[in-house]
């Protein structure tokens, strides 16, 4: 077998670690750490994940909750939002907890958040028992709100006087002792022409008989000619509730378009916290989270999304009666199709507004006056899975902090084949474009039950990471008091990280991976250089990161909306800005026909001051607001911008400082300008399996790159930097180092990386000049550059005065080149081979999970492979034992030695004759042991954490007293698989196990 396929993978060929004279290669070291070094090392409390604190049926146990605290605290989580929720658990195994903001559960609440405080931990609490916000305070007419519809046919001519049927109501709106709402109201009645194709020719036909309905529900109505339909519309409370309360917590959501639901909701929730708390910014408590809206969408025989003030509303914003209207919204047809969508048009930004200003901005006032801040995820999901009224930018920038989602294995497609259950890229941009800092995420949501290690989370991290995402809540974290057992009680979604994870005790170098990359992600400002408006309309969401042909790889983006650049966006130096510093160098319009007429005249005002502005000219206005008044503003300004708009002779005209482009591509536009990609690799078929971010400080530019693979890649990778040094900073163990290998080229600095499946690295480029460095170290026969990655990296250790010095693996012939154009070549001989850890291991399991005390492995292999059903079935921490032997030449020498343990399911921690070497918890489980290994004898000690899921699969084949495991959860995915259809998986330390020579390599300079 040749040498690099014994070292398992190509990517893992060879370690060179180059130490370089300082006088010639290098500027001087850091003589003290940076504030960005040290918040890289210790990340802050807003870096530090949170996670969804699950109350299940209201449970509470106070020894638990400190424990719960402690536990996150000692794996450096910042905090937990407190979520009481109901359990689906048809076999009734969670019992009945307190009620939500009662007695008790505020004395929990309060304990907690004291505890937090003693921790230095923050704390945030849901605004209701599950979703949406509401409780058992909710009075029916602050509740959710419907319009509904009665019909009565009438042939005139003659005198109509009879009481008008009223609408089906929802059978759980709260009813009085006739049957009716209890708030219910009539907004308007109407009469129209019945036809079969449902049409108003005109308007005017539609006759408002409001007035004439009597106390007593009698109209009186002297019917004209012809057959009649007479409409009643009338809003009452739906009695939608609470959708999964914790049991003594059920009661009506809230109406979120009124302003008065909001306040009295919210001030009755502060008010009660006061109480146990006192001054609530002076407590850990800090967050009121609302989850997403999810309030049921009504079709158009039921009812339709209502609220009392709505025609008022309406007439105030959109300058027109409602009333007539109305029919609309039910499936008539007005006028035409062009002119019901205007009207609709209006009614759906009618709604956004007031969802937003009602709700989200009125929520907001009201937490920031007691000293708490608002959390929310106010972007979606939308259709087809949630009726999402709003405008999502304009919802997000309402809050303090805006939170999106992500799942593990589980999607929801839109028409237009895009995850509407990936809400990361969405809230980056409303992030970056109202000058907020954080962008949370929901994070890791999952119907598969303790099936998951933290490696399978780590790609999805790092492509949420790559759209902007720079905090991470878990989805959830189990409050499960001792009398639950293990893995305990559960909501049936999430992945479940706490205490009763087996490898939660392992936890912590993931846990620290998050803080650190978003701390990096937290710095600075996002860079991009397009930036697309995507219109005036509601809903309107943004879809995940994707790449435009027509800008093409390489260019990052974020989405703006009509009130960022009607009251942020301005033109500074050529560029658009906004006032938090972001800046970007082309505005592309939506590839619509209708605009907001005050919209394009900001844009003429931006492109006359400089700004470059792509897209195809409007032809109309929307909405029936002024029409069609405003279709000819649309149109005279229009005319200014793009003249006669010929695009086969003129695509582009010079407009003051400003240029307005039309049918070319973005990626030209730009490099007109000389804006060449931010981020490109030499080989441009594997570019999509690189995935990369980029933020600026006022000294540092900060690239995430990740792998979007499974698959080791390697690359040139040009970033578009100028004049700075690049280092790697690896955040799953903290090390900084600087890069030994780069080249500087016109389109910025070049240098080779080596991402190992599924890999990530951060390079930061700080302020400096070199004189000389190295440009590339090749060896013979293989014309790939090594990479600068770890492994294989080329990375300097130390700063030595007087050599150069290589950390080799693999034998062969090396040519160095440097910036001097210097060229050193080595011949690389005397390596020794990996020594291959085999034989008999010893294993010990734990008491009380059904393996034997003391098991003994001829070899290694899955934990499910074997004959003892106890250890097949294992679910728990289990402790490798071998003792081995070190040739006396390998220690003290040139020889550092490498630890890897091959196939790890799913973490280990390792140790090394009593020392402890370190956690591993992702490919490749590799550790330096040279620090602790000896001649002759050693004594490895390897602990493995797998999952809960193989003792669940066993236990789903016993009766219920001779079981292990204790878990209100039936399924491993969600309704679907229960515990004994589900396979079983690998477990334990699987191999092979190996000691890995390399080689130093002294060169005089």
């Amino acid at each position: 077998m040749k040498r690099n396929q014994d070292r398992g993978q190509h990517l893992f060929i060879f370690i060179v670690c180059i130490i370089f004279m300082q006088s010639v290669f290098f500027t001087k070291p850091i003589a003290s750490q940076s504030d960005l070094e040290n918040g890289f090392i210790c990340p802050p409390l807003d870096a530090k994940p949170r996670a969804y604190w699950v109350w299940v049926n209201g449970n509470v146990s106070y020894t638990q909750l400190t424990r719960d605290l402690e536990e996150i605290k000692d794996k450096g989580l910042g905090g937990f939002d407190i979520f009481d929720i109901g359990a689906r658990d048809p076999q009734k195994i969670v019992p009945e907890g307190v009620a939500f903001f009662g007695p008790e559960s505020l004395d929990a609440i309060g304990y907690a958040a004291r505890e937090c405080e003693r921790l230095g931990l923050e704390l945030g609490v849901i605004t209701s028992s599950s979703w949406n916000a509401g409780g058992p305070w909710i009075p029916p007419e602050l509740g959710t709100m419907g319009l509904f519809l009665s019909q009565t046919t009438v042939e005139g001519p003659g005198r109509f006087s009879e009481p008008l049927p009223v609408p089906t109501f929802p059978e759980k709106a709260p009813k009085n002792e006739s049957g009716l709402p209890v708030f219910n109201k009539t907004i308007a009645v109407l009469a129209i022409p019945d036809n079969e194709n449902r049409l108003i020719e005109n308007k005017d036909s539609i006759l408002n008989l409001t007035d004439q309905l009597a106390s007593d529900e009698k109209l009186e109505w002297n019917a004209p000619a012809g057959t009649w339909r007479i409409l009643r519309f009338v809003c009452a409370c739906t009695g939608e509730r609470l959708v999964l309360p914790s049991p003594k917590s059920n009661g009506l959501i809230i109406d979120h378009f009124n302003a008065d639901a909001t306040e009295f909701h919210f001030q009755y929730l502060i008010d009660k916290l006061q109480q146990k708390l006192g001054d609530l910014e002076n407590s850990a408590l800090k967050i009121m989270y609302l989850p997403s809206y999810e309030v049921t969408s009504y079709d158009q025989l039921t009812g339709l999304i209502w609220t009392p003030k709505l025609q008022g509303e309406f007439k105030k914003r959109r300058g027109y009666d409602l009333d007539a209207y109305l029919p609309a919204l039910f499936g008539w047809t007005l006028v035409n199709e062009d002119y019901t969508d205007r009207f609709r048009f209006d009614f759906n930004m009618t709604l956004s507004d007031l969802i937003i200003e009602n709700h989200y901005q009125k929520a907001r006032e009201i937490c920031n006056r007691h000293g708490l801040v608002l959390c929310s995820e106010a972007g979606g999901p939308g259709q087809p899975l949630h009726n999402c009224p709003f405008e999502a930018l304009r919802a997000l920038g309402s809050l303090d902090i805006p939170r999106g989602e992500f799942w593990y294995k589980h999607q929801r497609f839109d028409e237009e084949g895009n995850d509407i259950l990936w809400l990361v890229k969405e809230i980056a941009c409303a992030s970056h474009i109202y000058g907020k800092t954080l962008v949370d995420g929901e994070a890791f949501t999952s119907w598969h039950h303790w099936q998951i290690g933290p490696f399978d989370l780590k790609p999805l991290a790092d492509r949420a990471m790559a759209e902007g995402l720079n905090r991470f809540t878990f989805h959830t974290s189990p409050h499960s008091p001792p009398e639950a057992g293990k893995p305990g009680w559960v909501y049936h979604a999430g992945t479940h990280i706490g205490s009763n994870r087996v490898w939660w005790p392992k936890a912590k170098p993931f846990i620290d991976y998050l803080a650190r990359s978003c701390f990096l992600l937290q710095q600075g400002r996002f860079v991009a250089d397009v930036l697309y408006y995507y219109g005036d309309e509601a809903p309107n969401f943004v879809k995940p990161k994707r790449i435009d042909p027509s800008l093409g790889y390489g260019y990052d983006y974020d989405v703006v909306n009509s009130e960022v650049i009607l009251t942020r966006m301005d033109v500074k130096n050529g560029k658009i800005v906004l006032p938090d510093g972001m800046s970007y160098e082309l505005l592309v319009l939506p590839e619509r026909a209708d605009m907001n007429p005050r919209v394009l005249q900001k844009l003429e005002a931006l492109v006359k001051a400089g700004a470059t502005v792509v897209g195809q000219r409007p032809t109309r206005a929307h909405g029936l607001t002024d029409f069609p008044k405003r279709d000819e503003q649309v149109n005279r300004s229009a005319e200014r911008l793009w003249g006669d708009c010929d695009g086969l002779r003129v695509k582009e005209r010079q407009i003051g400082a400003g240029r307005i482009i039309w049918g070319k591509q973005l990626k030209d536009v730009l490099l007109e300008k000389n804006i060449g990609p931010d981020f490109q690799t030499t080989d441009s078929e594997s570019a999509l399996k690189w995935d990369w971010i980029h933020r600026r400080t006022e000294q540092e530019d900060i690239y995430f790159v990740y792998n979007t693979t499974q698959e080791g890649i390697s690359g040139e990778c040009t970033f578009r930097v100028k004049d700075k040094i690049p280092e790697l900073w690896y955040t799953d163990s903290g090390e900084m180092r600087k890069c030994a290998v780069y080249k500087i080229t016109e389109q910025g600095i070049q240098l080779p990386l080596s991402l190992p499946p599924s890999e990530s690295v951060f390079v930061v480029f700080k302020e400096g000049m070199t004189e000389s460095h190295v440009v590339s170290i090749t060896k013979e026969g293989d014309q790939t550059t090594i990479g600068a990655n770890r492994n294989p990296t080329i990375e300097v250790c130390k700063v030595d005065c007087d050599a150069l010095e290589l950390l080799i693996q693999e034998p062969g012939v090396y040519t160095i080149e440097t910036s001097q154009d210097k060229k050193m070549i080595i011949d690389v001989k005397d390596i020794p081979e990996p020594f291959a850890i085999d034989g008999a291991w010893e294993v010990r399991f734990p008491f009380g999970w059904g393996a034997p005390p003391i098991a003994h492995f001829p070899t290694l292999i899955s934990w499910t492979a074997s004959d003892e059903e106890g250890i097949q079935y294992f679910s728990g921490i289990a402790t490798y034992y071998k003792d081995f032997e070190i040739p006396d030449a390998w220690i003290g020498s040139d020889y550092p030695l490498v630890l890897d343990l091959g196939k790890v399911k799913e973490v280990a921690d390792v140790f090394l004759n009593g020392h402890h070497v370190g956690i591993v918890w992702k490919p490749p489980f590799q550790l330096d042991i040279t620090e602790y290994a000896r001649p002759g004898s050693n004594r490895l000690v390897v602990e493995v954490a797998n999952l809960w899921s193989n003792r669940l699969v066993g236990d789903a084949k016993l009766p219920n007293e001779k079981r292990f495991t204790s878990t209100n959860m039936t399924h491993s995915l969600t309704w679907q698989q229960p515990w004994s259809e589900t396979p079983l998986l690998e477990a334990g330390l699987i191999g092979p196990v190996r000691v890995l020579p390399q080689k130093i390599w002294k060169l005089s300079n």
